[in-house]
């Protein structure tokens, strides 16, 4: 399995993994998805897009993004310079519950580290409302050594040199 820059012929097929329940449980509107891969090369520029592939065929998506470049109504809590966030998914529904989803998020953070020398901890927020835990994801973020901090609401994994 390895991550790929996404592509605009890749944005059909980002969006329909987007409308798809199972996904969308978890992700909210995909407009919102959309808005953002869509102005990725202006206001979105921060935000660094992959496609997964497994034997070169698509399965999966996934971004990491400078956390302190959120609009500040996005978040509630400043988190310190060299935080970067990351959001993942599987595509392929077929393919959830396979173990995928760890590798993925071990990959994402290992790209983090490739392409940034500031980076002093990743965070991740797997619930899209306070009622909706996804726990599978949690279980994920565990599994690479994130852990949830209380106060602001992040799974966090601290980087150490």
């Amino acid at each position: 399995m390895e991550l790929r820059r996404m592509r605009d012929d890749d944005i059909c097929l980002i969006e329909s993994w987007l409308k798809q329940d199972y996904i969308a449980k978890w992700f909210g509107d995909y407009t919102d998805w959309m808005n953002e891969i869509n102005g990725r090369h202006k206001e979105y520029s921060f935000i660094h897009h992959f496609v997964v592939e497994e034997e070169n065929q698509p399965i999966g998506f996934c971004q990491y993004y400078d956390y302190c470049m959120l609009p500040l109504d996005d978040i509630d809590l400043k988190e310190p310079k060299g935080t970067y966030g990351i959001d993942y998914m599987i595509g392929d529904e077929k393919r959830l519950g396979k173990g995928i989803g760890k590798y993925l998020v071990r990959l994402i953070c290992d790209k983090i580290l490739e392409e940034n020398d500031d980076v002093v901890q990743i965070v991740a927020d797997p619930t899209i409302e306070e009622e909706k835990t996804n726990i599978a994801s949690i279980k994920v973020l565990e599994a690479n050594q994130f852990y949830y901090d209380q106060k602001s609401q992040l799974y966090k994994k601290i980087i150490t040199d």
